[in-house]
């Protein structure tokens, strides 16, 4: 299913958090789930379109975690822990018990449930425990875990007796889980901001092949370092300004012709990318020449300028210099 407008909405404020973009993939795919109620492919394709990301990179994400779910299923989830506490307490029974009655892990009469393993919820003490939707259940006889399961088949669970909470539906707990209603959206907003524009190290990320961090030149391109989110927030420079009109015309295929030979600061770029927009091979940048006495040297006579030099051996300061150059001399 498409995701809704309300979520891409929410999902852009999330990323807004952070100063690397694809530092907000856990939450996103929170996010996609409470719309979903699980992760889709059109969820991970919405996550990669949102962070810049593949579908690869996103889809890696979604099935290590568990949390992640891939399939939709309704309302609750079960989980039972089968650790050796619990397991020798009976959550294994439980488990299986849980798995012959739906039918599998996905409730085979469409009532809204899942069942799964889960790995140690650090409460051993109330072996054996159940979770529906994260809240605590246990200890449980095997009765007590029949009739937990039958009344979340029919969307009614019970409060939960290490809490007292009423487990909330899938969906409104995975909103909590991405963030979006935590009330502090604003603060972590100008964090983000500050340290993009208050430090002189850019954003950076470290990835499982390397322990040197990766930057992007720039910052990222859709997070808080680059030049979409300097637009945004209103901390774009007149010449960020100017540079993005002038590369919002170049082919995407010759874009990074123009980034590699003007550079992040080069004031050249207009003259760069007009030539690749004009199907020319774009000059390198001109080298920058010492600063002379005198009047300024035109640039499109720069080159002659060179020339010049080479054939008039004559010093600057010489007799007959001494009234005054000619501005067309001085070009030449």
């Amino acid at each position: 299913m498409p995701i809704s407008e309300t979520t891409r909405a929410e999902a852009l404020s999330l990323v807004d958090r952070y100063p690397v973009a694809r530092a907000a993939l856990l939450p996103l795919l929170h996010l996609v789930q409470s719309d979903e109620g699980y992760v889709s492919e059109d969820g991970i394709a919405f996550c990669g379109e949102i962070l810049g990301l593949t579908k690869a990179e996103v889809g890696a994400v979604a099935t290590f975690y568990t949390m992640y779910k891939r399939e939709p299923f309704g309302d609750y989830l079960l989980s039972v822990c089968t650790n050796p506490t619990c397991k020798i307490a009976g959550g294994q029974r439980i488990y299986e018990a849980y798995v012959d009655a739906c039918g599998g892990h996905v409730d085979a009469d469409g009532a809204g449930v899942m069942v799964e393993h889960a790995e140690c919820l650090a409460i051993c003490d109330a072996a054996p425990v159940v979770q529906v939707n994260y809240e605590m259940y246990g200890p449980l006889t095997d009765d007590e875990a029949a009739d937990l399961l039958d009344k979340a088949k029919a969307g009614d669970p019970p409060a939960s007796n290490v809490s007292g909470q009423v487990p909330p539906t899938f969906r409104e707990v995975e909103r909590e889980l991405s963030g979006i209603d935590d009330g502090v959206g604003e603060f972590l907003v100008e964090a983000a901001r500050r340290q993009v524009t208050e430090y002189d190290t850019p954003p950076a990320y470290r990835t499982g092949e390397t322990e040197i961090p990766v930057t992007h030149p720039g910052g990222d391109v859709v997070g808080h370092g680059g030049r979409a989110f300097r637009a945004d927030a209103g901390l774009e420079t007149d010449h960020d300004r100017q540079r993005r009109e002038v590369l919002d015309r170049v082919p995407d295929e010759q874009r990074e012709i123009v980034e590699d030979l003007a550079g992040e600061g080069s004031s050249s770029t207009a003259d760069l990318a007009g030539s690749v927009v004009d199907g020319r091979q774009a000059p390198p940048p001109a080298a920058e020449q010492p600063e002379a006495s005198g009047a300024a040297t035109p640039p499109s006579a720069g080159a002659d300028a060179a020339e010049g030099a080479e054939d008039d051996p004559s010093p600057a300061d010489s007799d007959d210099d001494a009234g005054g150059t000619d501005p067309e001399e001085a070009g030449r």
